[in-house]
């Protein structure tokens, strides 16, 4: 999914049409790149279930996007469902608190699902 694609998904949520808000076509870039920071956790996580030796061995650092037109460096599914709901937020946050507020606990829902639970033993605790 490129970072464009991922604006008109969060546009659609807003139930605005783009020609109608240039200004948030340039906030989207920063906007997509501190999610990417914000959900490296997940990322890195999905990259472990999957498999991937650079997250096995430690934490890859997120990518960000230089333009809406680039590919989004992470998992399509993840991305598809938990990010529209977080750039839309992000975009209307200054206009709307009620929409922002159902908006980004959408988000949080959504990233919830993909942050895995871990298992840690606690000293003394062990049977």
């Amino acid at each position: 999914m490129t970072g464009r694609q991922l604006y008109e998904q969060a546009l659609v949520l807003l139930g605005l049409e783009a020609e109608n808000v240039p200004h948030l076509e340039e906030m989207a870039p920063g906007c997509i790149n501190q999610m990417l920071y914000d959900r490296n956790y997940e990322q890195n996580a999905l990259l472990r279930a999957q498999g991937d030796e650079a997250a096995l061995t430690g934490c890859v650092p997120a990518a960000g996007l230089d333009s809406l037109e680039e590919e989004i460096p992470y998992d399509e599914r993840f991305v598809q469902e938990c990010f529209p709901y977080g750039l839309a937020a992000l975009l209307i946050a200054e206009d709307d608190r009620t929409m922002f507020n159902w908006l980004i606990s959408e988000y949080q829902q959504h990233a919830a699902y993909y942050a895995p639970c871990t298992e840690t033993v606690i000293r003394g605790m062990e049977e």
